[in-house]
């Protein structure tokens, strides 16, 4: 039973009422995953300092007016053992951000199974209440997890391997614009970088709204990573005018909200200026997690109302399987 995209937004509010739990799982698992990446970041950073330190390389710097010249011949000494030290971080880090990877994998794939599991439960149309789609609990949500883990890891992989074509494209763009410039002038640089950036920036919207429409469907029992990639250019071509209302809207919210936080941004700021330091970071890292927390509910219903019009551009068979324990 195809579904407008306004029906569609309605089964999917009333899909994310009924397991609001959700939202919070996603709050705190993308702080986590975030944690993590800071971490690799700062670990070969970390390792680097403490092994400058412990050779006392850095106190060298306050040694005279010869010390920066020693300080650079005591580094050039130290660059192998360093060396091996930090390359030996830059590994850390590779598993680190595997890591993250991996456990936002984990995420995605419980967040959809759940709501791919309630939209199927209800019955087809868009006035339904919150009460069809109950379906929520920790149970489920790590079994999907643990299910779905590596089908949306595989997507996430081919993802990325787009968007490096998609990039590809802009330098080679780039690249034409400014040797079209020295080679014809300035009339046809500008003639060139129009009529090539807009044709791009339709393209990265498309493939954006494709990874959106493919990750609703990966959830389901029969889908995988190509099946969902196709069935996410299939049903994007059938309803992209549906998929494009519905990221406008959700776009429109997500700029209110920032708007919003930046108004109660400088009012705070304002207000907690003679405030004592350690009172103002914690109002605004406070603030940052309100933020933080309706991001990832704008995000949800998003992500609920797409996953009602996949369903919807699909099939209704025997419902899935039960999730693994």
């Amino acid at each position: 039973m195809t579904l407008s995209a306004f029906d569609c937004l309605r089964r999917g509010l009333a899909n994310l009422r009924a397991n609001w739990e959700l939202i919070l799982l996603r709050w705190g698992g993308l702080l986590a995953v975030g944690v993590l990446v800071v971490a690799g970041v700062a670990l070969p950073l970390i390792v680097l300092g403490v092994s400058l330190l412990g050779e006392g390389v850095l106190g060298l710097a306050r040694g005279g007016p010869d010390a920066w010249a020693r300080l650079g011949t005591r580094i050039s000494e130290l660059i192998p053992a360093v060396g091996l030290s930090f390359a030996l971080a830059l590994v850390g880090t590779l598993f680190i951000w595997l890591f993250a990877g991996v456990l936002y994998c984990f995420l995605q794939a419980g967040i959809y199974g759940v709501l791919t599991a309630a939209d199927r439960q209800a019955l087809p149309g868009a006035e339904r209440g919150r009460e069809w789609f109950r379906t929520f609990s920790l149970r489920h949500f790590f079994g999907w997890g643990g299910r779905y883990m590596w089908r949306f890891f595989g997507f996430v992989n081919l993802f990325l391997a787009v968007w490096i074509g998609v990039a590809l494209a802009f330098v080679l763009w780039a690249f034409l614009t400014f040797g079209g410039a020295r080679r014809w002038g300035q009339g046809a640089a500008w003639g060139i970088g129009c009529g090539g950036l807009l044709p791009l920036i339709f393209l990265a919207f498309v493939v954006s709204f494709w990874a959106l429409v493919a990750q609703a469907d990966l959830a389901r029992e029969a889908s995988g990573v190509w099946t969902a990639a196709a069935n996410g250019l299939r049903i994007l071509g059938r309803r992209f005018g549906a998929v494009l209302l519905l990221f406008l809207l959700f776009f429109g919210f997500a700029l209110a909200l920032a708007l919003v936080g930046f108004v109660v941004g400088l009012v705070l700021g304002f207000s907690v200026s003679q405030a004592p330091m350690g009172i103002a970071v914690s109002l605004r890292l406070a603030l940052w997690l309100l933020q933080s927390l309706a991001s990832s509910a704008l995000a949800l219903a998003l992500a609920s109302s797409v996953v009602a019009l996949v369903q919807s551009e699909l099939p209704r068979g025997a419902p899935p399987e039960g999730a693994a324990a």
